[in-house]
């Protein structure tokens, strides 16, 4: 999968830009708050995913724009295809997204045509962060691999919310307490799929870890990454049907309504699932170096990318925003070599950042426009 054009007008400081990338490595070098990661964050739009560094949709309308334009072809490994996204402010407000040509009312469309591998500094969380942070990795990257899978995360989500919201309804006498048991059945029937997507997905995903970390420290340190079930043992979940869990997660609700109640929340299940990251037996979140939690993240992230290409034989877009002037030379060549099949954006403020001798197209970005040099 590659970008063949693009171009954005409006969203936050990006004037008319337009540009042709490079197939493969494409750096984007200029000042800080000059708009490369703006640049980025219009490419990550088209995934339909939440903006990796955190920024609410109603903030892509730069300051004196009253809409936002985003359009994009792209090569997904057998088409052509292309991708419009506007917004307007005010009573122009609405929304629009075009995937060739034919409106869509879902950002799921999005996630289901474009896909995206990013890495930055605020990636940083998903080691330092909480436990929701790594479990929100688990499902976008398995739900890539499989994107009708987002209907099960989206509702076990609604039911467990729904499911808190009787309880608090208990507390304040408006239904019975055999009530909340209604949505239990449901919640454990979706649980159970989840718990083994997730399980599957780590599965594939560890020893690919594993062994780019044992590149980057040069064999020095050994990463073990494990996925660790709400439901209990998560040793027993290879082989497991999803009858059988969702038999157990639902003994599991009933057994702790009570204590639910008092708590005034579910607290057993699939919300409390957690991705276990050690270097050398000791956990990365307590006892890492800085420079152990980045390079985790770092490959953590490389690994996404290997596995999308290796289970559907074509590579997703990767986007490296100010990262690589913070790396050395040794895990420079480490992360341009594991991703030199895909193609790449890095942003940089000065192109010698880049400790590497690498063919491609180089832009510059400054106040907003982008030029290629």
């Amino acid at each position: 999968m590659h970008i063949t054009e693009f171009s954005a007008d409006g969203f936050r400081n990006l004037r008319q830009v337009h540009f042709q990338p490079d197939q493969k490595l494409n750096l984007i070098i200029g000042d800080n708050a000059q708009g490369k990661t703006n640049l980025l964050d219009a490419v990550w739009l088209m995934t339909g995913c939440k903006n990796f560094h955190g920024v609410k949709e109603r903030h892509y309308l730069g300051f004196d724009a009253d809409f936002f334009r985003c359009q994009m072809q792209f090569f997904d490994g057998q088409r052509q295809q292309e991708i419009l996204y506007t917004l307007g402010r005010g009573q122009q407000k609405k929304k629009q997204i075009l995937i060739n040509g034919v409106e869509n009312q879902k950002i799921a469309s999005l996630f289901e045509t474009f896909h995206c591998v990013a890495f930055s500094p605020a990636d940083m969380d998903l080691i330092t962060g909480t436990p929701e942070k790594r479990r929100s990795f688990m499902d976008m990257c398995a739900c890539q691999l499989h994107p009708s899978r987002v209907q099960h995360v989206s509702r076990v989500n609604l039911l467990l919310a729904q499911r808190n919201a009787g309880i608090h309804k208990v507390l304040k006498h408006k239904i019975r307490k055999q009530d909340v048991l209604l949505w239990d059945n449901q919640l454990a029937q979706e649980g159970a799929y989840l718990t083994l997507m997730r399980s599957e997905y780590v599965n594939s995903l560890a020893p690919l870890c594993e062994r780019l970390y044992g590149v980057i420290t040069g064999g020095k340190e050994t990463l073990h990454i494990s996925y660790r079930s709400g439901l209990g043992a998560s040793e027993s979940l290879p082989g497991a049907s999803i009858a059988m869990l969702a038999d157990q997660y639902q003994k599991i609700l009933t057994e702790h309504l009570d204590e639910d109640l008092r708590l005034g929340y579910t607290q057993k299940g699939i919300q409390r699932d957690e991705l276990l990251l050690s270097i050398n037996g000791k956990p990365v979140q307590q006892f890492g170096s800085q420079g152990q939690k980045k390079s985790t993240a770092l490959v953590l992230k490389l690994a996404q990318a290997h596995l999308y290409n290796q289970k559907l034989q074509r590579s997703p877009v990767v986007l490296l925003d100010d990262v690589m002037g913070e790396l050395d030379e040794r895990r420079q060549k480490f992360l341009y070599d594991t991703v030199s099949n895909m193609q790449v954006f890095i942003t940089l403020c000065h192109a010698s950042s880049l400790r590497l001798e690498q063919t491609g197209k180089l832009f510059r970005m400054q106040n907003g426009n982008l030029t290629e040099l």
